[in-house]
């Protein structure tokens, strides 16, 4: 997106050493079809191998955080997922929404038919 200068408003991080350790482990594994979380034993590992020792609030904080990653992974494959950090409308209102946006579409329709 950077690159056709289009700049995403993203949300603020307050805790980036968090997101870098998370990132320094990898936010997933490769599973058998394709990425899944970081396993606990991942996380082990990484503390091992790094001579450190994450305080067990922040383990199960980036076992979350990678199995929030991964779900957002997948639904961003479909074109109408919303970016993560906007208000997802509930389901009653989708349809609402939904229409409203098809009545304004038509109404545009119905002008420019009028104008010619």
């Amino acid at each position: 997106m950077t690159a056709d200068g289009i700049v995403p408003d993203m949300p603020p991080v307050r805790a980036p050493w968090i997101i870098d350790t998370l990132m320094d482990i990898g936010a997933s594994e490769p599973g058998a079809m394709g990425p899944v979380p970081l396993s606990w034993a991942t996380i082990t590992h990484w503390q091992s191998c790094m001579g450190v020792d994450l305080a067990p609030w922040l383990c199960r904080l980036l076992r979350r955080l990678s199995v929030e990653f991964v779900t957002e992974s997948q639904n961003a494959r479909e074109p109408d997922c919303p970016a993560p950090w906007t208000d997802i409308a509930e389901g009653h209102n989708r349809t609402t929404i939904s229409r409203k946006v098809s009545q304004a579409f038509r109404a545009l329709i119905l002008s420019k038919e009028d104008a010619s």
